[in-house]
């Protein structure tokens, strides 16, 4: 389809088709403000993100690679140079069921 957004290679095998999968780590973006956030608990867009093909998702493949920068300019890092949390805060996420 012309209309699918191109996410580059998959952080998992590296191959290019059926890269549809973005995955929010619970380590910081090598890049900052370019990756995932929480309007709920104020969490920045900071983030790490990995996007990986629909065969390496469904196999559960360990991640090599995650997103350096926006995932639309297809830069990668090496999942193992991410260091930092980045984790929401459940306090803002409870709720109260009475």
């Amino acid at each position: 389809m012309e209309d699918d957004i191109d996410l580059g290679p998959c952080c998992a095998c590296g191959g290019g088709e059926n890269v549809r999968n973005m995955m929010m780590l619970s380590l910081k973006a090598p890049v900052p403000g370019t990756g995932w956030g929480c309007v709920v608990c104020h969490l920045p867009s900071d983030g790490a993100m990995a996007v990986v093909c629909d065969k390496c998702l469904e196999e559960h493949k360990p991640l090599v690679w995650a997103v350096s920068g926006w995932a639309t300019n297809k830069q990668r890092i090496l999942y193992s140079e991410l260091s930092g949390e980045h984790r929401h805060n459940m306090s803002f996420h409870e709720h109260d069921d009475d």
